[in-house]
């Protein structure tokens, strides 16, 4: 591998992820095989929020938009990462003073990508914890974000407190709501972003062109500065 970009996504279909409460996992069967039409095609069957991808407005604001018609610069850009490794804790907020902190003097500047790092996809990833045990970002902070006219989030963790059932109402995920609703898109569930710290890198999460897509899979990778 290339030192200087460095691969942030789970793999698909693999062990590590955990799927969404109330989502399917992910599905492969053989459509041909070389053993049938020498060559190989495969079916693939998944929820649009499974693993490392993207949420789209839609995802959670009814008047919010689709993949299809966003502009690709939302997905790509200077990344800005936050170190909250020893701010964030296990079913905790994580709150404005931690992002402040995290910043360590530095500024956001406008139209960056402003990753949070705390180490949880990485180590949690794949259990049935994963979504109900993690850290998840205060409204205050998110309002922060807001402010600071972030192009998109990305995260490692859960960014809202998971509600008890998959069976969620207008009052559930207010981080995912703040966010969205202000056409900041969500880049969820990195790994690897230890690579990343104390480095300038560019990130991009290109989501896939889903006619009506509330969100999609994504490669997303940084590419060290050098």
């Amino acid at each position: 591998m290339n030192n200087n970009i460095v691969d942030l996504t789970l793999t698909l279909g693999g062990d590590h992820i955990t799927p969404v409460p109330g989502l399917i996992e992910v599905e492969t069967s053989p459509l041909q095989t070389h053993q049938s039409h020498a060559r190989s095609n495969t079916k693939l069957t998944l929820p649009t929020h499974i693993g490392t991808h993207v949420d789209a407005p839609y995802h959670f604001i009814e008047s919010g938009e689709t993949l299809e018609n966003m502009p690709l610069y939302k997905f790509v850009g200077d990344g800005l990462l936050l170190d909250l490794r020893e701010l964030s804790k296990p079913k905790t907020s994580i709150k404005l003073e931690d992002l402040k902190k995290s910043l360590n003097g530095n500024t956001i500047k406008q139209d960056q990508i402003v990753i949070l790092f705390t180490g949880w996809t990485s180590s949690k990833s794949g259990q049935p914890d994963y979504y109900t045990g993690g850290p998840y970002l205060s409204n205050e902070a998110a309002d922060f974000l807001v402010g600071q006219r972030t192009k998109a989030v990305a995260i490692d963790f859960p960014i809202d407190k998971h509600p008890a059932t998959p069976n969620s109402t207008i009052t559930d995920f207010p981080v995912h709501r703040i966010l969205l609703g202000a056409e900041i898109p969500i880049i969820e569930n990195l790994i690897n972003l230890h690579c990343l710290v104390g480095e300038k890198f560019t990130l991009s999460a290109l989501p896939l062109k889903l006619k009506g897509g509330d969100g999609s899979a994504t490669r997303a990778v940084a590419f060290i500065n050098s």
